[in-house]
């Protein structure tokens, strides 16, 4: 069974465009993608000694075009996409997306 026929859910993509006059970042119109949706409990600890809890994880196509800081909104609750890894299976095509959120504060 491929990954591909698991992605059921859906959320709702807003990519960064600009930053507006105050210097805070504004996003685009936001794009629907199938995925998968789950909600992780687990914990970054960075060189600078912050911790930074990812709170989900979710899997995309590896068409869809997606950066770290954008948008991420999933049944009403907004996250912003703290890592994106690819997956490469043994051709060396990427075989899905794999994103790291944390929540939108």
């Amino acid at each position: 069974m491929s990954l591909r026929s698991l992605l059921n859910q859906t959320i709702t993509l807003y990519t960064k465009s600009t930053k507006d006059k105050f210097g805070r970042e504004s996003y685009g119109s936001g794009v629907q993608h199938k995925c998968r949706f789950q909600l992780k409990t687990k914990t970054r600890v960075l060189p600078n000694q912050e911790i930074v809890a990812i709170v989900a994880v979710v899997y995309l196509r590896p068409d869809v075009s997606i950066d770290k800081g954008d948008k991420v909104t999933y049944n009403g609750t907004d996250y912003r996409v703290y890592t994106v890894n690819e997956a490469v299976d043994g051709p060396g095509n990427v075989d899905h997306r794999r994103l790291e959120l944390t929540e939108w504060a």
